[in-house]
């Protein structure tokens, strides 16, 4: 159990905005996975994966391939949008409803087709206008369009490039995204964009694909082994959020993350953030 009396001076920072990846981080699927699935194309996009996350092919490199190589059509990425859904991770929306309880921020910056990313996110609890991701381009004239009373589904075109679509452009969206608010800002994601968006930040959290992906797990500063995103709130919260808790929901996800802290499933590679976030757990009172 936490010391129930640490120093009145240990003091752990509280955020202001939490930006997470979909992919492997809200949502237990990576996207691009879905839709090679439904083509048979899971071993070539696979492939491409494993060698980017190897360093030998970069992200910017193989994002055009991977969608060239699927060219999903519009059936396909309604599909991925109901998968996004089915495959949720085990209480990110509570996790989202108490961060924005307590007046934390909540944005979602992807890699992933904006649109299933979109749809996603509100059905979290997350603004629209909090969500970057890539946006796919159809051809309103292909198919049979002229010959019939009912247009032909849209044949996939193309993307809009874009920071999103470089290994290097999340910390650009991040910034474009969060303007000029003031106060700190963690990332939670299990990728390497997300590892070099590190920097711009003042924390970055790994979880999700991270517990597969030693490279990103290694270089980040916390990550959580749990399968569950609980963890975000104490970590986000700080001993002055915590205090403005007031559901009962989300008093009940605030201490089941505060477990997982206790219980060794958060990973710090700064013994001291850790020693320091703990005792200020300890002077926490969360009673609605």
């Amino acid at each position: 159990m936490l010391d129930p009396s640490p120093p009145t001076n240990v003091r752990w920072p509280e955020f202001a905005h939490v930006v997470f990846d979909c992919d492997s981080t809200l949502s237990a699927v990576e996207g691009i996975d879905v839709l090679a699935e439904g083509l048979g194309l899971e071993a070539e996009v696979a492939a491409l994966t494993d060698a980017a996350m190897a360093g030998e092919i970069d992200l910017s490199d193989i994002y055009g391939a991977r969608l060239e190589m699927l060219r999903p059509t519009e059936q396909a990425v309604a599909g991925l949008r109901a998968a996004y859904k089915r495959h949720i991770v085990e209480d990110a929306r509570e996790v989202v409803a108490a961060l924005r309880e307590i007046g934390i921020a909540v944005y979602v910056v992807s890699g992933g087709l904006v649109e299933p990313v979109v749809e996603f996110a509100v059905h979290l609890g997350i603004d629209r206008a909090n969500v970057r991701g890539v946006q796919a381009r159809y051809d309103e004239l292909s198919g049979e369009w002229w010959r019939s009373d009912q247009a032909s589904e849209k044949t996939f075109v193309g993307f809009e490039a874009g920071a999103l679509t470089r290994s290097d452009g999340k910390p650009e969206v991040i910034r474009e995204l969060l303007g000029d608010a003031r106060g700190l800002t963690m990332l939670v994601g299990d990728g390497a964009s997300d590892q070099r968006a590190a920097d711009t930040v003042d924390l970055f959290v790994g979880f999700g694909g991270v517990a597969r992906r030693e490279r990103v797990a290694e270089h980040a500063p916390v990550y959580i082994t749990a399968s569950s995103l609980a963890p975000v709130l104490p970590i986000a919260a700080g001993p002055g959020g915590q205090l403005r808790l007031t559901s009962p929901d989300a008093v009940q996800v605030f201490e089941r993350g505060v477990a997982f802290l206790e219980q060794g499933d958060v990973t710090f590679h700064d013994q001291q953030k850790r020693e320091t976030l703990l005792a200020a757990l300890g002077q926490r009172d969360t009673q609605p």
